[in-house]
């Protein structure tokens, strides 16, 4: 690992056996995209978040990163089928010691590979911010394991119910018939639309709060699309009419406190528009000033 997000400590995946810091956020990156039906170059988000990182100071009117009761750790970026058995050793290491997760993806299928060797039980539950649905069963066609089948894999596989699963901000005219027919059947998850949270602020905080409520231990992940195209120009699916920043935050606010696991995937830029990057390294340390409270 040349270098690591700024102001985390360098940690290899070895020393994770003699882990014994408590109060603690490991933050690792699984640069990989499956199948693409669209613009490849997620897979390049991990290091270059990490780089693009390096020109921020991480301290804000009301954050410093050099000041956190947090120990902060990234332990590098790993493949998500060569190294799998790592990711399980990751989380036994998470459940252990109390640990929080921030993963850096690589396309949506990366939340799949992740979540997968999470723990799950009535009092866990899922919620995710994206244009998308990312309901299919497959994706493209005869495509069974891909970005746009993550959360109905991790459904059938946790049986995870209606009032588990939170899917925050769809806008797409892209999803597929069978998503279609997913978000409008109401046994399968619960949707609070892009436009619901733009037309009624108040409405979406009551249902995310209510939600929330119910549980003890929330997974999130986060999609770059879910945002307006205005914010990150460089969507592999460009999207209008997405959620902006302010949206998301004050959503992340609720959700935070309970939030053991995050991830931010699709962070898609190109060599002459890095306006992602710089808005998803602002988003992480936003995610951690939350978690800091």
């Amino acid at each position: 690992m040349k270098r690591t997000f700024l102001g985390f400590f360098k940690k290899s995946f070895a020393s994770l056996d003699s882990f014994e810091e408590n109060n603690t956020l490991i933050l690792f990156g699984l640069p990989f995209e499956r199948v693409k039906a669209n613009k490849r170059g997620s897979r390049k988000a991990p290091n270059a978040l990490r780089k693009k990182s390096l020109e921020f100071s991480a301290v804000s009117t009301t954050f410093n990163i050099f000041q956190s009761r947090i120990n902060y750790f990234d332990i590098g970026d790993y493949h998500p089928i060569r190294e799998k058995e790592k990711l399980q050793e990751i989380w036994n290491v998470a459940l252990k010691k109390n640990t929080k997760i921030l993963v850096l993806g690589g396309d949506h299928s990366i939340t799949y590979d992740t979540l997968s060797k999470a723990p799950w039980d009535e009092k866990t539950a899922l919620i995710w911010f994206d244009a998308h649905a990312d309901l299919s069963d497959e994706y493209p066609s005869g495509i069974f394991q891909s970005h746009g089948t993550v959360f109905a894999n991790l459904k059938d596989k946790h049986k995870l119910k209606k009032d588990q699963m939170l899917f925050i901000g769809g806008h797409a005219y892209t999803q597929t018939i069978g998503e279609y027919k997913k978000i409008q059947d109401e046994t399968e998850i619960i949707h609070i639309p892009a436009q619901s949270v733009h037309s009624n602020k108040n409405e979406t905080l009551k249902i995310v709060t209510d939600f929330v409520s119910r549980f003890d231990r929330i997974y999130v992940s986060i999609d770059s699309d879910a945002f307006d195209q205005a914010y990150v120009p460089t969507h592999a699916t460009m999207e209008p009419f997405g959620l902006t920043p302010q949206q998301v935050i004050e959503i992340l606010e609720i959700v935070l406190p309970k939030t053991s696991y995050v991830d931010i995937v699709e962070f898609r830029h190109t060599f002459f528009n890095k306006t992602a990057l710089n808005f998803g390294v602002g988003l992480i340390f936003k995610i951690l000033e939350i978690w800091e409270k």
